[in-house]
């Protein structure tokens, strides 16, 4: 992993994310919220004009050499970072209406930047009843769905069941493939809609089906497939895009049920210490949500929207442009919406039973040979480099979403024939990199290329031990995700969570990276040679996804950074690793204000809405994957 100290993190061009002010002189506004909790409190004394917030008591984690032993830090009115240093020194600046925030010995640290998640997605998928990602057995599935049924008997016979985090892996015993029968054995005539928790497999029933018009001569969508049987008929599973051709006919909820749900989504970014991130599936109505969101003040983070575009979109360059040129003129009013970043799926997922992700060498089957399926590239290695072409051209930063070292190596041709010698460039970035082929690791730094990786699915489990080590072999197992073989190689990492298709859960991340354990799983962990130190971990989710977000104004604590910091309940540069897990965020400070305090009632409502995450994410399995049309 390249030096993050070495000056390339200052903003591109078209210079930093412009940041957005939260104090006012002096912040009597911020006082109130800090002084909501015990430890925050005003302090007395002459007031020097500069400093409106400073945190004592801790033990600060820079992302920068030096200030091994910094205490505290002090934050300037403008929302930006003063000093960093000893207790002693920062205790100095005290003024009369200084906001102080004490630390207790825990962790500060930048914000966690999010690389790659989607936020509205979580919210509307908190609307609908949760499977919580479980493995069961068709018997146990079949009661739990009529259980779902009959506690909502007032909706039939038109009303839609909705139900996320199915695990369409996860039917035991291992290799069971679902099909619509088990939905219609189910004592309904409602339509019934089960999303995968992996974002790329839908299971619908017979109703479902026939509401959406979809039958034997409906034809597969571009990017995705109706799953048929030996007569051709619909089994009612749905793999990627074909999902849209059911999802789209399904009745919002009410506007105001949204509304709590993005309300409870935002309060819940906070709470996890999010200060910055990437909404990896964005259009017009994300982007009208999050401007709305803003101008009540319920999501004072940085935010950049990567515009989706589709496969068929994907194949005329020009058209792509154009409209990515009108929705960033649209959408260019807001200061902390930075529009420059363009999202395209390469391929699926690698999991059975979908194995749609793009592979070098064929899938195997249940007994270990090789099959004549190599997966599907949505979008062509040609089509790709013309229109990364034109997109570089017109200062579009790319985010594709490759699983199977095929879509990475045809992202890599792709943003290779774009680099130039010496060229700060776009930070074109591949996302998820389950498998990546050795001879490609070294392409990322010659090409100045973002490896946003989504490391908490680097671990032992039931989903990779059943879903993917018996149809890739041993070899290929070994090598899934390479973080460190990438670091090694000089390559930019940048860490996400993809909530929902997880919890969101950044401390996990984190941890994981290192061991890449699984704690509720006794065995070994996932090859620990692909295990990150603790310094590139919190790099990784901090500096490293700021580098790629462009945000050069945060990501570090520093004099002149942004000052969006965390206060952690533990110091977690010391704790051992597996402590790490357990941490929570104590303050989050968005431009020096802060945001969330777990002591107040409402980020006490905010901190047992993450830990209940970690309650229901404790059985919950590396989905590798994310959500389409968020």
């Amino acid at each position: 992993m390249p030096d993050v100290f070495d000056g390339a993190f200052e903003g591109p061009s078209g210079g930093p994310l412009h940041r957005r002010t939260f104090l006012a002189a002096a912040g009597a506004g911020a006082l109130a919220v800090a002084g909501s909790g015990a430890a925050a409190r005003a302090a007395t004394g002459a007031s020097p004009v500069r400093v409106a917030t400073v945190v004592l008591n801790g033990r600060v984690f820079t992302g920068t050499p030096g200030h091994a032993s910094a205490q505290a830090v002090a934050i300037g009115s403008d929302g930006k970072i003063l000093e960093v240093g000893s207790d002693e020194q920062i205790r100095r600046r005290v003024g009369r209406r200084t906001v102080v925030v004490d630390a207790d010995g825990g962790t500060v640290m930048p914000g966690i930047q999010d690389g790659h998640m989607h936020p509205l997605g979580a919210a509307m998928q908190s609307l609908n009843p949760s499977l919580g990602n479980a493995t069961m057995t068709v018997p146990q599935l079949r009661a739990k769905l009529q259980e779902m049924l009959d506690a909502t008997a007032a909706q039939e016979p038109d009303g839609w069941l909705q139900v996320t985090d199915w695990n369409p892996a996860g039917l035991l015993p291992a290799g069971t493939v679902a099909d619509k029968k088990l939905l219609d054995s189910l004592n309904t005539r409602r339509p019934v809609y089960l999303q995968g928790s992996d974002f790329h497999n839908s299971l619908v029933n017979s109703r479902a089906l026939a509401l959406a018009g979809v039958d034997r001569t409906t034809a597969d969508p571009p990017g995705g497939q109706i799953v048929r049987d030996g007569a051709g008929e619909p089994t009612g599973l749905l793999k990627d895009d074909a999902q849209g051709l059911v999802s789209r006919v399904v009745p919002p909820p009410s506007q105001d049920r949204i509304d709590a749900a993005h309300a409870r989504m935002a309060g819940t970014l906070l709470a996890a210490g999010i200060t910055s991130f990437l909404d990896a599936a964005s259009g017009e109505d994300t982007l009208k949500t999050y401007a709305d969101l803003i101008d009540k003040g319920l999501l004072p983070q940085h935010i950049t929207p990567a515009l989706l575009i589709d496969a068929e979109l994907a194949k005329k360059p020009r058209a792509a442009a154009e409209y990515l040129r009108n929705v960033r003129r649209r959408f260019s009013g807001s200061s902390t919406l930075r529009l420059t970043t363009a999202k395209v799926f390469l391929d699926g997922v690698m999991e059975f039973p979908a194995q749609t992700a793009a592979l070098l060498t064929p899938y195997l089957d249940a007994q270990g040979r090789p099959t004549d399926h190599r997966g599907d590239l949505h979008v062509s290695d040609r089509d790709y480099r013309t229109l990364v072409r034109a997109l570089d051209a017109d200062g579009w930063q790319m985010h594709a979403h490759a699983i199977g070292d095929r879509a990475v190596r045809t992202a890599l041709n792709a943003y290779e024939a774009v680099a130039r010698p010496g060229r700060r460039g776009r930070r074109h970035t591949i996302t998820h990199l389950e498998l990546v082929h050795p001879d490609d690791y070294g392409r990322f730094a010659r090409a100045a290329v973002v490896a946003s990786m989504q490391l908490q699915w680097a671990m032992p489990s039931a989903f990779t031990r059943d879903s993917l080590r018996p149809y890739i072999g041993p070899e290929r197992y070994a090598r899934l995700y390479p973080a460190r073989s990438l670091a090694r190689a000089g390559a930019w990492l940048a860490g996400g969570s993809d909530w929902p298709v997880d919890p969101l859960l950044p401390f996990t991340q984190i941890a994981t990276a290192i061991d890449r354990s699984n704690p509720e799983e006794n065995e070994p962990p996932l090859n620990t040679a692909e295990g990150l130190t603790r310094t590139q971990s919190l790099v990784m989710h901090t500096a490293g996804a700021a580098y790629q977000l462009h945000d050069g104004g945060a990501g570090t604590v520093r004099p002149g950074r942004r000052a969006d910091l965390i206060v952690l309940d533990r110091d977690i540069t010391r704790v051992p690793v597996k402590e790490i897990r357990a941490t929570s965020v104590r303050y989050t400070l968005v431009s020096g204000r802060v945001a969330h305090d777990a002591q107040s009632q409402a980020g006490r409502s905010r901190a047992e809405a993450v830990q209940r995450m970690g309650v229901l994410g404790a059985g919950r399995t590396p989905g590798g994957s994310c959500c389409r049309g968020h």
